[in-house]
C-alpha cells in the first residue's frame, strides 16, 4: 500500500552489482538487467543501475498491508551496504 523514497547508492561497480543480483536471486528476486521491477511476496521493487556513474537507485513502489515501505527500505539499505562494506574490506 505504501511507496517508499528512492534509495541511491554510489560506488556500485559491475562486480558489486553482479553480487547484489546473485544475492537477490537467492531469495527469489530476479534482477535480469540494469533497469527493472520485481515482485516478491507482494512487495514490488524498482531499480536502475547506471554503470557509467556506478550508481544504483532502488525504490519500494508497493507493499501489502502487513509491511510498510520504511521496513523494506531499511532491509534494502542494510543488504546493499553490507555488500559494499564487504567489498571495501577486501
Amino acid at each position: 500500500m505504501s511507496r517508499g523514497p528512492k534509495l541511491t547508492f554510489r560506488g556500485i561497480t559491475r562486480t558489486i552489482f553482479a553480487r547484489l543480483c546473485k544475492k537477490a536471486s537467492k531469495i527469489g528476486i530476479h534482477v535480469v538487467g540494469p533497469t527493472g521491477e520485481a515482485v516478491k511476496d507482494g512487495i514490488k521493487l524498482r531499480w536502475n543501475y547506471d554503470v557509467t556513474l556506478e550508481q544504483l537507485e532502488v525504490q519500494c513502489i508497493h507493499t501489502p498491508f502487513w509491511i510498510d515501505s520504511v521496513r523494506v527500505n531499511s532491509d534494502l539499505r542494510y543488504e546493499i551496504e553490507n555488500v559494499l562494506d564487504h567489498d571495501r574490506a577486501a
